[in-house]
């Protein structure tokens, strides 16, 4: 799942041994570990394996061949695959999650599932491109007057590359200005000038997000008549991180046939320039002088590609009408700033429960620590330390990965042949802002409006007792259960679809506890809006977010394939299975009776 960025800072690199008076030591410093009966224990406490699934899992694993039914088995050797660090944490655009979509590729292919790609195969290239700004030959110019790249300014557009006419800038004012703001009239065929401004005192969030003021900021930004957006830096000089960022290259999902606004950053001397005035002074609406820009850039082709796969319907008049069930390819990658593994993971289990989201890490009591390291102690017994880099990404997405295939498994080689054709597809780069899932609801493989409906995995191995799943929208902390489940968005374009997965899990033998708190509209962590569903929502798609929920190991290098809860996931997915069938053989299609979002503005998801 997608990481929330603005609400969750990257967890700092935490070393193995934290003691009450010593809240960091050097590697070298750490006693070291054995991985005894005792080590195995604590790990499986801590991971909340269900009770079936009670013997501790090793750290690497090679199953026997896959069958035909859903089995925690085939889920296990799947996974203990591709969560494996030979595929380096499997971020997009890299080598290691092309490898990841071979092997996804060939699966499906030995099943014998039709490709749905492009061009006859099971791939589809979303075209990421690495580009870095050419300070060189770059230039920016008021009125004649004519400014350094690197220095006075720099420049980055996804879009295609192209100078920019000189056109006249207005000021918009900051994020949070909502007063006074130029209309659409006075900012077509101009530059907007935002200035970067904290957020004032006594600041809602809530409140703010649903103003008309935030609103109309938000259509001024997605807004395809302005020029390109200008930020005004608040220091003399550009900050040396941001032009280090330019400069060097990096992946984007580049649309580069398509011609996009342009942001460029400048110096406040330069903001001067163009305003005639001190940035800070100049009210909204302001219109200033003439800019041209030309901005130049390298480009470099890096991969990424989604994987798609159908089984055809059975029905003549149905097959051409289609069920999406997908997962995301990806995940994070790795760092260069190894941490012991079995450390940290204790350390998380007490100080961040909610991994990465939830916010910052919680400060530790002396109480705390004594856990802490009383049972880092147990592990401090014989061997080396693990040092572990690599964010494998198990749960997310792994298990979501694993899943479809198991399902596509199920269906190829089973006897249920459901009306309506279905597609399995493994979506690239949600890690990075679901440009996988994006780009096929762009460029469909099948008409867009033959989707029916899209049953997104995403996160289902863990949601144990002694997981923290989430919040409730009170703060209050939400925990997973025996045989649980957190469903997203089932409701939110067609009732008859949320009751319909309530009408097949009651049937099921497994009945799920199924959790709609996050669900709830307004919620902080927004998680409707940061998972691939949102890019078949965002086109009036009915869609079904099945997700176990997050846990301390969410976006960790601890979120390895020992810690999954295999027999729990092979019931969901079994429900998931059930669910497509269901959906795949109605009569009719869902009845949608939500509101449809408008597909262009995907940036202003708020749930």
């Amino acid at each position: 799942m997608r990481e929330q960025l603005t609400r969750n800072p990257p967890v700092a690199p935490y070393v193995c041994h934290m003691s009450l008076n010593q809240e960091r030591r050097s590697m070298s410093a750490c006693p070291p570990l054995r991985w005894s009966i005792r080590l195995f224990v604590l790990l499986s406490i801590a991971a909340g394996t269900a009770s079936a699934q009670s013997a501790p899992l090793p750290v690497k694993f090679s199953g026997p061949p896959t069958v035909a039914a859903i089995t925690a088995g085939d889920l296990m050797t799947r996974l203990y695959i591709y969560a494996d660090d030979s595929l380096m944490g499997r971020e997009v655009g890299t080598e290691y999650n092309n490898k990841a979509t071979a092997y996804l590729e060939g699966q499906v292919r030995r099943l014998g599932l039709q490709p749905a790609g492009d061009d006859g195969g099971y791939f589809q290239n979303i075209g990421i491109i690495a580009r870095a700004f050419d300070t060189t030959t770059s230039t920016l110019t008021i009125e004649g007057a004519m400014y350094k790249a690197g220095t006075d300014f720099i420049a980055n557009t996804s879009g295609s590359i192209h100078a920019v006419s000189p056109a006249a800038v207005v000021v918009w004012g900051s994020v949070f200005d909502t007063i006074g703001n130029p209309t659409a009239d006075q900012y077509n065929g101009k530059w907007i000038v935002i200035r970067n401004a904290a957020p004032p005192q006594g600041f809602d969030q809530k409140v703010f997000v649903a103003s008309a003021g935030y609103q109309r900021f938000l259509a001024m930004q997605q807004s395809q008549g302005i020029v390109g957006r200008i930020t005004i830096a608040t220091t003399p000089e550009l900050n040396p991180n941001l032009v280090r960022n330019a400069v060097n290259a990096t992946r984007s999902m580049m649309s580069v046939r398509e011609i996009r606004p342009v942001t460029i950053t400048v110096t406040p001397r330069v903001g001067e320039a163009l305003l005639g005035a001190a940035p800070a002074t100049a009210a909204p609406g302001t219109v200033g002088k003439n800019l041209a820009v030309d901005a130049r850039f390298t480009d470099s082709p890096r991969g990424g590609r989604n994987v798609l796969a159908m089984l055809p319907g059975s029905d003549p008049k149905l097959k051409g009408q289609y069920v999406v069930i997908g997962a995301h390819n990806d995940h994070v990658g790795f760092n260069n700033r190894p941490v012991d593994h079995d450390s940290l993971k204790v350390w998380l289990a007490v100080a961040r429960p909610q991994g990465a989201d939830g916010g910052a890490p919680r400060q530790l009591t002396a109480e705390d620590w004594a856990q802490v390291n009383a049972r880092i102690a147990e592990l401090r017994i014989a061997n080396p330390p693990r040092p572990d880099s690599i964010f494998n990404g198990a749960d997310d997405d792994g298990s979501g990965s694993v899943s479809v295939l198991e399902i596509a498994e199920a269906f190829a080689k089973g006897k249920v042949k459901p009306k309506r054709s279905i597609i399995f597809l493994w979506q690239t780069g949600e890690e990075s802002g679901m440009w996988g899932s994006s780009y096929f609801m762009d460029h469909p493989t099948v008409p867009r409006d033959s989707i029916v409906t899209d049953l997104n995995i995403d996160m289902v191995g863990r949601g144990a007792p002694s997981d923290v799943t989430g919040q409730s929208m009170e703060g209050g902390l939400l925990h997973g259960a025996d045989r649980y489940v957190q469903l997203v968005g089932s409701r939110r374009l067609s009732t008859e679809l949320g009751n319909l997965v309530e009408e097949v899990n009651r049937q099921s033998k497994s009945n799920f506890t199924l959790d709609y708190g996050m669900d709830a509209n307004g919620h902080p962590q927004n998680i409707y809006c940061r998972s691939d569903h949102w890019s078949f929502g965002k086109w009036g798609v009915p869609v079904v977010f099945f997700t176990t929920g997050g846990h301390a190991d969410y976006h960790q290098v601890t979120d390895e394939p020992q810690y999954i809860r295999y027999d729990h996931l092979a019931l969901l997915d079994q429900l998931i299975f059930d669910i497509a069938v269901r959906v795949a053989n109605l009569d009719h299609r869902p009845l949608v009776d939500g509101v449809k979002p408008n597909p262009v503005p995907a940036v202003s998801c708020q749930q």
